[in-house]
């Protein structure tokens, strides 16, 4: 009991240290280091700690993890995001609500290459909003397409987030990365009808027609400039799906495509390299620091008996898995509201995992609808992580503006996380036929 006690004491510190602000990584490293001691003593806990650094930095499906960012920065740098918006503005601006679908498709675009939902929507904050308010959107419609738009970016590979779900609950990230295309292409379905249908249906009279149809010229102009992201996307889903490349492989190869582009296209001076390369450095420092802080935090947790404690207290329904899945929707609703993405995971899955083992609820499964779940808290207020930024990137925003923006995306995200538990096949059905 009194393990169970520290268990609950150092999750509950943690918990309140992350809600202060306190870096992620600083939380969970102290809480798991003071807690090991306080079980093991001094020598156990230097032990402990040298074993979990070297298992992170050592660990194989981790390696992919600076390629992926090194990619995201470089197209970054490369412009690829602002190339991604016109040539989508191009090919359908001239639809009802063009210019926002158009957004959601460069959101689904950028997060094609740079895996973060943070990133794109800062990235596209600076240049649909600006657009979409000189075409006469209502700036709530405007706002709330960004943020939700932004959340794509966790999604799709490559996405960090997955790579790291995957180190925690040890699963792969070849069928993890493969079962993200059903749930993408709903996403974008429903967002898409988020914007479309009050348009259609609506009383304002506003369509969102922002230019005429574009002539045969100016698509293939358009389709020219996206088919950077388009061909990194399907070699790494196509590498992946053939089994042609690992996911490492195709981590590798996907930076060295966009650093090809940014140099055969001149688009890539040797400041812009490294200005991406630092960037890189200093955020795989940041995860690799979380990354270690988890592995000392789930050696602490595992020494207290918590997360078998959690799995006998959901005994009762293991025999219902969709009551287990309800559970923990609302656990994850309810830290959607306080906190980003990395810590609710980091937080969550080392107590669900076991639980969702127990449930026979299929761990790939999991992982796709708990970033499913993350992404709806990044746009959930009063405290989604995506407003914020939006908010930071366009301070003339009010908050009430962002979170009227979102209704319509989180109604659409829910309808989403219904169809993946009724469904499961939407996940599943790629990895399962894939070489």
């Amino acid at each position: 009991m009194e393990g169970l006690l520290l268990g609950g004491l150092g999750f509950a510190a943690t918990l309140v240290l992350i809600l202060l602000e306190v870096p992620v990584g600083v939380a969970m490293g102290l809480v798991g280091i003071l807690g090991v001691l306080f079980i093991l003593g001094p020598e156990a806990m230097v032990a402990m700690s040298a074993t979990s650094v070297w298992e992170s930095v050592t660990n194989y499906t981790l390696t992919m993890l600076p390629l992926f960012v090194l990619m995201g920065n470089l197209a970054v740098q490369t412009g690829l995001s602002t190339r991604l918006f016109r040539s989508m503005t191009v090919l359908i601006g001239h639809r009802r609500g063009g210019l926002a679908l158009a957004t959601i498709g460069a959101s689904a675009g950028f997060g094609m290459i740079a895996g973060s939902s943070l990133a794109t929507t800062a990235t596209m904050g600076r240049i649909a909003l600006p657009e979409m308010e000189r075409a006469g959107y209502p700036r709530k419609v405007a706002a709330g397409t960004v943020a939700a738009g932004g959340t794509l970016g966790i999604l799709i590979p490559p996405s960090t987030i997955l790579v790291i779900y995957a180190f925690l609950a040890e699963q792969s990230i070849r069928q993890l990365m493969l079962a993200t295309a059903g749930p993408v292409v709903l996403a974008i379905v429903l967002y898409g009808l988020a914007v479309w249908l009050p348009l259609v249906f609506g009383k304002s009279g506003f369509s969102g027609i922002s230019r005429d149809k574009a002539n045969g010229a100016e698509k293939r102009a358009a389709i020219l400039d996206m088919s950077p992201a388009i061909f990194v996307f399907g070699l790494v889903m196509g590498g992946l799906y053939t089994g042609i490349f690992t996911a490492n492989e195709t981590a590798a190869v996907g930076a060295a495509v966009m650093l090809a582009y940014g140099i055969l296209s001149r688009r890539l001076s040797v400041k812009d390299f490294i200005a991406a390369a630092l960037d890189t450095a200093t955020t795989c420092g940041a995860l690799y620091l979380v990354l270690i802080a988890a592995n000392l935090f789930n050696g602490f947790l595992a020494l207290t008996g918590l997360p078998f404690l959690l799995t006998g207290l959901f005994s009762g329904i293991m025999d219902s898995p969709f009551l287990v899945i309800l559970m923990m929707t609302a656990v994850y609703f309810v830290l959607g509201m306080l906190m980003d993405e990395l810590a609710m995971l980091l937080l969550t899955i080392p107590l669900f995992v076991p639980i969702c083992q127990m449930a026979g609820v299929d761990l790939v499964w999991f992982g796709i609808y708990a970033v499913v779940i993350v992404e709806l808290g990044l746009i959930t207020p009063p405290g989604g992580m995506n407003l914020f930024v939006l908010k930071t990137t366009n301070p003339e925003y009010t908050m009430l503006e962002l979170w009227k923006g979102v209704v319509p995306f989180i109604i659409a995200d829910l309808i989403r996380l219904a169809l993946l538990v009724a469904f499961p096949a939407i996940v599943l059905w790629l990895p399962h036929t894939a070489f």
